[in-house]
């Protein structure tokens, strides 16, 4: 068993030793490696939660499970036919296993992802909570590029109407961060313009969508939630945020010099 390197996809092997490093199977070196990434990462440490909540689980729908009558009146009989007791492992082990898949199937449900995502909806209000889904689905738990995509790729992806808001994003970026993606997504039906930036394991979304109706932030509206802080504004047709994990005041000055900006691009070139 190879010691893991830590690096541009530390969180992906992260997550391939988690079921190994709850079973206590891993090398000493590599269960350090494994320690000391979930000790600087919630989205890791979350899913580790999960996977053990998981185990809990289906070991406890195991024991509340009731033998079938006349169980072990089989088994014995069974091993009594020496010939046919290969067979009776086979289907026993066959048995088993689709037991186990259909308990995991039934309580995959309390994933970490669905589980960050239900708590923004209970703690968050309903119109941060549009821009907040959309950032974790796509931000948080999606595969953002760890390279930039060519400004060409990003202006084709965006469509004519909304090409030139990169560059106007990036000029009023915090020093460092960097767009590395822009597109356009979905989260439930509900369709977003979804901006992507980095900076030194920072990360950073600028966030647009269509009103429903009844839907406004009355101005500015900001909140946190676990390590992100998000900030809502609006223009006539749209809702805004800027989401990161940067500290509540330097998200909300991002949010504010970006607002009018955005009103601007939005009412010049996505009315």
């Amino acid at each position: 068993m190879n010691v893991v390197q830590f690096g541009e996809s530390a969180c992906d092997k992260t997550r391939r030793y988690l079921d190994a490093y709850l079973s206590n199977e891993l090398l000493v070196e590599t269960s350090q490696e494994v320690q000391r990434h979930l000790e600087t990462c919630p989205q890791c440490s979350a899913e580790l939660a999960a996977r053990a909540r998981l185990r809990g689980d289906v070991r406890a729908a195991v024991r509340r499970s009731p033998v079938p009558a006349g169980l072990e009146a089989r088994i014995r009989q069974a091993l009594g036919a020496r010939p046919a007791l290969r067979w009776y492992g086979r289907i026993a082990a066959v048995l088993i296993l689709g037991v186990a898949v259909f308990l995991i199937w039934r309580m995959r449900p309390n994933s970490a992802e669905e589980t960050l995502m239900r708590e923004a909806t209970r703690r968050l209000s309903a119109v941060l909570n549009v821009g907040m889904r959309d950032h974790l689905n796509c931000a948080v738990f999606g595969k953002y590029p760890k390279q930039p995509e060519p400004a060409s790729e990003m202006a084709a992806d965006l469509g004519p109407q909304f090409a030139g808001l990169p560059p106007m994003v990036q000029a009023k970026m915090p020093a460092g961060f960097r767009i590395i993606q822009g597109h356009h997504c979905d989260y439930h039906g509900r369709q977003y313009t979804h901006l992507i930036a980095i900076r030194n394991g920072k990360l950073l979304s600028v966030i647009l969508t269509r009103k429903q109706p009844g839907e406004s932030v009355n101005g500015i509206s900001q909140a946190g939630f676990d390590r992100y802080q998000i900030v809502g504004f609006e223009s006539n047709d749209y809702l805004g945020y800027v989401v990161s994990d940067l500290d509540a005041q330097q998200n909300l000055q991002l949010a504010a010099s970006l607002a009018s900006a955005v009103r601007d691009y939005l009412a010049a070139h996505a009315g």
